[in-house]
């Protein structure tokens, strides 16, 4: 603007200039002269055009944390101060661990009683099912069963000769029962021997005849009831020894029933003994040894957890840096709800500004940045690039690195940041000066056949010495780039030749 106007007050005084030297002229006649402008001129240049800008920005470490006591306790020491540099695992404090110590010992004695379960649990498994008791098991068994067999065997032969003895009585019978039939065809009766008697008994003994008769008959019922007597006495006594060895045989297949009951269960109790039921019952106890070993893995679980409690009563530095603040001192009680120290790692700091959303349009990562402060620059790089606004700026948050020795820098400070903002590549570029506005039309003096002509463009990035042409210009074209009184459309120009030398260079 400031070179806009020391034009225009050139062009004044010429034009004043020229009034006082007309009017001072003893002729009216007047002397016609062809303008010419004598003017520089250059080639637009092809190249990128960078703009910077300043911003402020919050110095912070690139990590900071905040350490925050995992248990509730007494403190009993302090063992830093704010600015101690310390390294990741150093003891900050030391909290009263009387509770946690009482909890390690319930833990190792409960491991302990887990220990003691296992071993029982062997050793039951052991004694039933080891190598030793399946032998004894085995012995048992075999004598159980070889008596079963045994007494069954001997009932068998029992009943056997009770049968075969039974055969023979019955036959014996028969043939006394035979003996009976003969006699009764032999002595002339039907069912008693006594049928005789009654036969004597009705014939008339008054009569020689009549007597010789009876005394006859009576002879013969004398021979017949003792023959009758014998064989039916001996009938009755084969009954009755039928009668006993069916009574026998019965009592024998009830026992043989009964042993063999036992025999069968001997049986099966070997096939318990050996078979799928004592798998299970071995199975059963295997799974009381799995258990009493998770009962071991739980409880050292527990001793884990609690030397872990234990471990949470001594505060260490969860990484190198330096100590910025110290939230306790000896006999407070810590809580999880303070931090009780705050740790800095400055071997990374970064500084945070916000921008514009057009401005953060023209970051990448990994842009270079400058920070000054207190007359100290550190160089950096963009490292973020926020994505969303930010609700207490309106802006958009950018963070940088910082690289060097940052040992100066203090957290939440000031400082400034330059940078690269918009970027324009591979443009046509001429000097800011050269460019003229009709309205908001900007245009420039071309010269072409030695003439000035007026030409409009389209500019686009510019800074205090340069300007982008988006349109209108090539860099084939020659352009004006200095003011003249005499500079408009179509007026012949005159090279200054210093310049035009330059030009062709």
């Amino acid at each position: 603007m400031k070179s806009r106007q020391r034009k225009w007050a050139v062009l004044l005084c010429v034009m004043l200039s020229s009034l006082a030297l007309s009017g001072c002229k003893q002729t009216s006649e007047e002397k016609t002269v062809e303008d010419v402008a004598v003017v520089e001129t250059k080639k637009p240049q092809v190249g990128d055009l960078k703009l910077s800008g300043k911003f402020i920005a919050t110095i912070s470490p690139d990590e900071s944390v905040y350490v925050i006591p995992k248990a509730t306790a007494e403190v009993l020491e302090v063992r830093v101060s704010a600015g101690d540099v310390v390294e990741e695992g150093d003891v900050l404090a030391v909290l009263d661990d009387t509770m946690a110590q009482f909890s390690v010992r319930n833990a190792e004695t409960a491991a302990q009683n887990a220990q003691i379960g296992l071993e029982s649990a062997k050793l039951s498994y052991e004694l039933q099912y080891g190598e030793g008791a399946s032998t004894l098991n085995d012995m048992q068994s075999d004598k159980t069963i070889s008596q079963a067999e045994d007494g069954v065997s001997k009932l068998q032969e029992n009943y056997v000769d009770a049968m075969d003895n039974l055969e023979k009585a019955k036959d014996d019978l028969k043939e006394k029962e035979q003996e009976l039939e003969d006699l009764k065809v032999e002595y002339d009766f039907h069912e008693d021997v006594d049928e005789i008697k009654d036969y004597a008994d009705s014939i008339d003994r008054d009569t020689p005849q009549g007597a010789a008769q009876y005394a006859a008959i009576m002879q013969r019922y004398q021979l017949a009831a003792t023959e009758v007597k014998t064989v039916e006495g001996t009938i009755a006594q084969y009954k009755s020894t039928i009668d006993q060895l069916e009574g026998t045989i019965e009592d024998l297949q009830d026992n043989i029933n009964s042993t063999y009951d036992s025999y069968s269960q001997a049986v099966t109790a070997d096939n318990i003994t050996n078979g799928e039921i004592l798998e299970g019952k071995k199975q059963a106890s295997q799974n009381s040894i799995s258990q009493a070993e998770i009962g071991i893995s739980q409880a050292q679980l527990g001793i884990e957890q609690a030397q872990e409690n234990l471990d949470a009563y001594t505060i260490t530095a969860t990484i190198s840096g330096i100590i910025e603040t110290v939230n306790l001192k000896e006999h407070d009680f810590a809580t999880s709800s303070n931090p009780a120290f705050v740790i800095a790692n400055k071997n990374t700091m970064t500084a945070t500004y916000y921008v514009s959303e057009d401005i953060r349009n023209t970051f990448t990562l990994g842009q270079k940045i400058v920070l000054e402060k207190d007359n100290t620059f550190y160089d950096g790089e963009v490292i973020e690039i926020g994505s969303a606004l930010d609700t207490a700026t309106g802006l958009f948050k950018i963070k940088a690195a910082v690289r060097g020795d940052t040992s100066a820098l203090l957290s939440g400070t000031k400082a400034t940041i330059t940078t690269d903002t918009y970027h324009e590549k591979n443009v046509v570029i001429i000097p800011y000066d050269s460019v003229y506005y009709d309205g908001a039309q900007a245009y420039v003096y071309t010269v072409v056949d030695g003439k000035a002509k007026k030409t409009d463009v389209t500019t686009g990035l510019y800074d205090i010495e340069q300007i982008v042409i988006t349109e209108g210009l090539t860099k084939e074209d020659t352009i004006i780039t200095t003011w003249s009184a005499q500079l408009r459309d179509g007026v012949e120009v005159s090279v200054r030749e210093n310049e035009a030398d330059n030009t062709q260079e």
